[in-house]
């Protein structure tokens, strides 16, 4: 029997992010974020945004100038519907709101990112809908992807990750991994591992191996905040061979996110460093004295293009992926 308590008492503790703060960050981003909702209950956890219910070029037209209390929205969930769907057909309508999105969002001037939104529990069609996402935005020249973000976080649901393991609350304080529960029985979206670097591997057959998988963990997370005691220096779970920057604004309702590696590397990455809310987290000497592919460079400046992936951790899985049109096609 796992209790959470005990479970997460070899933690950090929680860092305070206020709500003000994130709004802000948002507010100055410089693109919005399309959300590809495969279930209706994902605007149940969202206000003060518009949801569109068709995806025309006409629809995107108008949400892109459209007003909540005076001010343009920084995000647009698309009710999808594709969890009720069958691959095929998932994959088809998230290409097509994909491009209409690119095609509305290009003629008004304005950067765009995706956001594939689906079932804390683990359940829906991944890796296919991220990948159709990153697929068509790259072959319309919307830009490339350099990872998908996972946070399968909905707590107020009992549904947390903790080292890279996936729980549902149980009864007096207890944590069930979720390959234990029913939800991991779904016939069409049964799964076996309750690791997200596991559960990569096996949903997308072995394409992205669990060693491609990065696990952003609560003590790097967490990291610089008060301890009781001194504790070990946190390290990153794997490394990949190239690994990317990230740029974490993680919620209050946070405990981890994993990045599979597999979609896109670069040719040429800087050193792993990671960001919360403007903290720059790099891993100790220790961990890249002892990982054989941790770049050993002199200069943070990196030697290739790469693009910086956001992420406001929310309380369901979000599985992010993003682009921005090209600068011939800015005004």
């Amino acid at each position: 029997m796992i209790l959470e308590s005990e479970l997460l008492a070899t933690y950090p503790a929680e860092v305070p992010v206020p709500a003000a703060l994130v709004s802000a960050k948002v507010a100055a981003a410089d693109r919005v974020l399309i959300v590809l909702d495969d279930d209706p209950t994902g605007t149940q956890s969202v206000a003060n945004l518009p949801v569109l219910t068709q995806w025309d070029v006409a629809d995107f037209d108008w949400v892109f100038g459209h007003r909540i209390d005076g001010v343009l929205a920084k995000a647009v969930y698309v009710l999808t519907n594709t969890r009720s769907l069958d691959p095929a057909e998932a994959a088809a309508r998230n290409e097509e709101i994909v491009l209409n999105a690119l095609t509305s969002a290009r003629t008004a001037g304005i950067s765009v990112g995706f956001v594939s939104r689906s079932d804390s529990t683990l359940r829906g069609h991944f890796p296919l809908e991220p990948d159709t996402i990153a697929a068509t935005i790259a072959a319309h020249n919307g830009g490339s992807i350099d990872g998908v973000v996972i946070v399968p976080a909905f707590p107020d649901a009992g549904r947390i990750t903790i080292g890279g393991i996936h729980y549902t609350r149980g009864e007096n304080g207890t944590l069930i991994p979720v390959a234990d529960t029913e939800f991991a029985n779904d016939a069409s979206f049964g799964f076996t591992h309750s690791s997200l670097a596991d559960y990569v591997e096996e949903k997308s057959h072995g394409r992205i191996p669990a060693s491609r998988v990065i696990t952003l963990d609560l003590p790097l997370i967490r990291r610089g905040t008060p301890q009781p005691e001194p504790r070990p220096s946190p390290t990153l779970s794997r490394q990949p061979p190239h690994p990317h920057r990230l740029w974490l604004t993680p919620s209050r309702k946070m405990t981890c996110a994993s990045w599979p590696w597999g979609w896109k590397n670069p040719s040429a990455a800087e050193s792993p460093s990671f960001t919360a809310l403007g903290r720059r987290l790099s891993a100790p000497a220790s961990v890249r004295k002892s990982t054989p592919h941790w770049p050993r460079r002199k200069s943070s400046t990196p030697t290739a293009p790469f693009r910086q992936v956001r992420l406001a951790a929310g309380s369901l899985w979000w599985v992010l992926t993003w682009a921005s049109p090209p600068a011939s096609s800015r005004p």
